[in-house]
Formats: C-alpha cells, sequence, structure tokens
C-alpha cells in the first residue's frame, strides 16, 4: 500500500483500486502473463518478488524485478483489430501473491480525480518512462562491467537491507539472473564477480550478494523522481459505488 502512494496515489485512490481485485498465488518460476496475452488486467505485486522480461524468440533480457507494491502489466500494444495485448513477460522469481485489477476499474476510478490531479499523475507517469528510456539509452553505451554495476547500485536502492559490511540484497538472484539483467553471459558474469569481489566492491553471504560501495548515480533523474513522488493525488468525488464485494483469494 504505501509503495503505490509513494507512486503518487493518494491513499483513498490507492484503496479504491485495490478494492474490487482477484487475489491469485503464483509458485516460484510461475508465468504471470506472457507476451501477446490479453492486456485487459493489470497486476500487483503484494507479496514475493517478479520478474519481467523482454523476451525475443528465444532470447529474453530480464529488464526489472518487481516487489511488493509493484505494478506489472500496465505495458500494452494494440493490434489491428483493436485489442490490446501484453507487451512483456513475468515470471515468479519466489512464490507470489498477486492482486489482478481490470482496467476498465482502474479507469472507473481516475474518471473521478480532478482535472489538476490528472495532470500531476501524467506528469508522473512521463517522469517514470522517461527514466526508463534514460536507463535503457544509458545501458546502450556500457560495458558489461559498468551494467552489471549499475544493476546492483538499482536493486541496492531498491531492495535493499542495510548492513553492517554495507547493503544486503535479500533476493537470490543467480549468475544466471544476473547475466540476463546485462544481455551477457553467465560465463561472464562469473567473470566480473570475482573481479568486482576482489576489488570490494561487492562480497557473498551465502547466496545473497553485499554490495559494499556505492556507485555514480544519476542525481537529477532521481531527484525529479523524487518530487513527482511526493505529489498527493486526490479525488474530486466520492468514488461511485458497485454491485458486488472484494472478491476472495482465488488460488492458482
Amino acid at each position: 500500500m504505501q509503495r503505490l502512494e509513494h507512486s503518487g496515489l493518494g491513499r483513498d485512490v490507492t484503496e479504491a483500486i485495490l478494492a474490487r481485485h482477484a487475489l491469485v498465488r503464483y509458485p516460484k518460476g510461475a508465468r504471470i502473463f506472457a507476451p501477446g496475452s490479453p492486456a485487459d488486467v493489470i497486476f500487483v505485486v503484494l507479496r514475493g518478488m517478479v520478474k519481467v522480461y523482454c523476451a525475443e524468440r528465444h532470447e529474453r533480457v530480464l529488464i526489472t524485478l518487481a516487489g511488493p507494491g509493484d505494478i506489472i502489466g500496465y505495458a500494452d500494444i494494440g493490434d489491428p483489430r483493436g485489442g490490446r495485448s501484453q507487451l512483456f513477460e513475468a515470471v515468479a522469481l519466489t512464490g507470489a501473491a498477486i492482486a489482478i485489477i481490470t482496467r476498465e476499474h482502474v479507469l472507473r476510478v481516475l474518471r473521478g480525480l480532478d482535472p489538476s490531479a490528472l495532470i500531476a499523475l501524467g506528469e508522473l507517469v512521463n517522469a517514470r518512462w522517461a527514466a526508463a528510456l534514460h536507463r535503457c539509452a544509458r545501458f546502450l553505451g556500457m560495458t558489461l562491467r559498468a551494467r552489471l554495476g549499475a544493476v546492483f547500485e538499482e536493486l541496492a536502492q531498491r531492495f535493499g537491507v542495510a548492513d553492517a559490511r554495507g547493503v544486503m540484497l535479500p533476493l537470490g538472484l543467480g549468475q544466471e539472473g544476473l547475466a540476463e539483467m546485462i544481455a551477457g553471459s553467465r560465463p561472464m558474469v562469473s567473470k566480473l564477480l570475482i573481479e568486482m569481489t576482489r576489488e570490494g566492491l561487492i562480497a557473498r553471504h551465502g547466496r545473497q550478494y553485499i554490495v559494499r560501495r556505492a556507485y555514480a548515480k544519476p542525481e537529477a533523474v532521481r531527484s525529479r523522481l523524487g518530487e513527482l513522488a511526493d505529489l498527493r493525488i486526490k479525488r474530486s468525488a466520492p468514488y461511485p459505488a458497485e454491485s458486488g464485494s472484494r472478491s476472495n483469494a482465488a488460488e492458482a
């Protein structure tokens, strides 16, 4: 809930969106949605971790990890018949509980926002997409070593837990997952991890990594995102009543 609010949605809006959802639990490794599947719903991660891929034929790149409070499945493409299809693929990294919400319901809630709130939300969405584009552009010009460093920085900022030795990443993300995030091979990632460990940049604790020194950060982008995330979006009118109640858990 707090993470959704920090995305710019006020508590009342967040509660209204989550008021009607189907709860589905996915085991580790289960596919949540595939490229080309209908995009008439969005997914909110309530528990666990999810990998979001950009898949192309027999290759795929891990573009982000989603955790509790993150929204996935909102990126879609249109088809000639006017339908909408999922652009990416999502797979459960751990056991995950997902709230599935229809786009129709989300749009109904957003129609209750006043114009200034919608403008603020639009600015936030634009800033998020701009940050994603900036990240992709940076990665194109980076070496694999620099990409891996950037990935550790991002994971530490989003999911890190303070540790006496640095910032621990409680993800259990192996070399294969890291290779997918930098579009490299597993042997190359293994070589880079050895180098970074020798240089004191990271350490290992069982299957978990510890980031021991911060990397360069895109301050301007992060600062702008922070400003927009502080906007409190309020609804101008009570949310219209609907028949039916919150959906109970639908076990997958």
